[in-house]
């Protein structure tokens, strides 16, 4: 028997080899994967489906165009999918998709059957982030921004930034949809909107039940943050008017949260939400001298500075019924069930007192000595 020689093998090995690699690319030419979906209100209560699927063709690689974006509008999310499968070679394909969007509009109007969508539909997946737009979700992914030549991939990389940071609350899929069917929480999801040259962080889309009804600043996204959950990195500044605390920049190594619940001799329920705070200062303006008994003045000028900030965030929610922060589930733990089946959670959370307290403590003010 003749032996194989070693030239020959190696052409062989070689040829199979890019036997697949060829495979692999039809099959990635065959496939759509869905990298950003946006839904928005269309007349007459119908939706408008936007996709964003990466090109893997010629066109991508001579650096012509690197999306292919289909629009369509539907009575429904699945009735759309398959009038947006009309429009493409492609095989449509969900599991990759890397956010959704929705325009304020269909916000406001309510997401309930949407999420139900893709709560049923096992293609879509749950870590998901949940992103509002801040005007219509499919003219900002259909347009290019300079710098950026994949808009997908601008907003995703954006929001995963910012989410490193956490500066915003990460909320996926499976976390809004569980806050929605919570009775005790309502849910929330990240705002963006569209400049004149680019896209940027617009706030915190505050829902009561499925329904849009009001945002948070971006400035005030912090101080939602530090009463939301637990953030142990970021970078944050407070100013205010006071000379003694201009202006303070500083990193948390840690925070912590925790909300009480008790009632009153007249039976009535109140609230108070503690927030604990450890932090390096980067950068500070005032009149006080950190390496002196000061540092506990600026300590407790950032207390002050937080709980009144956060309790002007707590009225606004009151004020608009939304319960972000799920204080309806601490205030439910103090119930029966069937005292709390009978109870107007938004009305009785709009009018209970709820009172901040905050301890922040200064690890260290750098290695400038005063």
């Amino acid at each position: 028997m003749k032996r194989l020689k070693p030239f020959g093998l190696a052409c062989g090995l070689v040829a199979i080899l890019l036997s697949g690699c060829s495979q692999d690319q039809n099959m990635l030419e065959r496939i759509g994967y869905i990298q950003s979906a946006a839904y928005d209100l269309a007349p007459k209560g119908d939706v408008k489906v936007t996709i964003s699927i990466p090109l893997v063709t010629q066109f991508a690689r001579d650096g012509r165009t690197t999306d292919e974006l289909l629009s369509t509008v539907a009575h429904s999310s699945k009735e759309a999918n398959k009038k947006l499968s009309l429009q493409t070679s492609r095989l449509l394909v969900s599991g990759q998709i890397r956010a959704l969007l929705f325009g304020v509009k269909l916000a406001q109007q309510g997401l309930q059957t949407h999420m139900d969508t893709f709560l049923r539909d096992p293609s879509f997946s749950k870590r998901t982030p949940v992103v509002v737009v801040d005007g219509d979700s499919g003219d900002l992914i259909s347009h290019e921004y300079p710098r950026h030549t994949k808009t997908s991939n601008y907003i995703e990389k954006l929001l995963q930034k910012e989410f490193s940071k956490q500066i915003y609350p990460r909320i996926l899929l499976h976390e809004f949809i569980r806050d929605l069917n919570d009775d005790g929480q309502d849910p929330i999801a990240t705002m963006i909107r569209e400049t004149k040259n680019g896209i940027e962080m617009s706030g915190v889309a505050l829902f009561r039940k499925d329904r849009f009804i009001t945002k948070l600043s971006p400035e005030d996204v912090f101080i939602f943050s530090l009463m939301y959950h637990s953030i142990n990195r970021g970078e944050f500044t407070i100013a205010t008017e006071n000379p003694e605390l201009r202006s303070v920049s500083f990193n948390v190594s840690k925070s912590k949260r925790k909300i009480k619940v008790s009632r009153t001799d007249e039976g009535e329920y109140q609230v108070n939400i503690g927030v604990k705070v450890q932090a390096s200062i980067m950068e500070y303006i005032g009149t006080l001298r950190l390496s002196t008994s000061d540092r506990a003045k600026a300590e407790q000028l950032i207390n002050e500075s937080i709980a009144n900030a956060a309790e002007r965030i707590i009225h606004n929610m009151q004020k608009n019924r939304v319960d972000s922060l799920g204080i309806g589930k601490y205030v439910r733990n103090k119930m029966s069930y069937s005292e709390w089946k009978k109870t107007d959670w938004h009305d009785m959370y709009s009018k209970m007192p709820i009172h901040v307290q905050c301890s922040f403590i200064i690890k260290n003010y750098g290695n400038y000595v005063d």
